[in-house]
């Protein structure tokens, strides 16, 4: 049963890395391909913006980050959830 258990601690502390990886990776990519669609009708930076230009700049960040999903450590909760769980398998084994 030890090595049961010891196998499937190994696999889970295993894939856990890669599955964050994975996301990360497809978390970055949304934010590229929306900076590579937005990033032809941004303005040129100035050294003294008007502002209404500031107005506007920070309307658009607004608008974005109301669109965006949620940041990565509050959607993916589980695999704390599985972390902890690795931890307890881990130290049952041990003790």
């Amino acid at each position: 049963m030890r090595k049961v258990l010891f196998a499937a601690a190994a696999l889970m502390f295993c894939a856990t890395p890669a599955m964050s990886q994975q996301i990360v990776a497809r978390h970055q990519a949304d934010q590229e391909a929306t900076l590579e669609r937005t990033g032809a009708s941004m303005a040129e930076p100035s050294l003294y913006p008007s502002s209404d230009q500031v107005k506007s700049d920070v309307r658009t960040n607004e608008q974005r980050l109301a669109h965006e999903k949620a940041p990565l450590g509050s959607k993916d909760w589980w695999y704390l959830v599985a972390a902890v769980a690795i931890g307890v398998i881990i130290a049952a084994l041990v003790l």
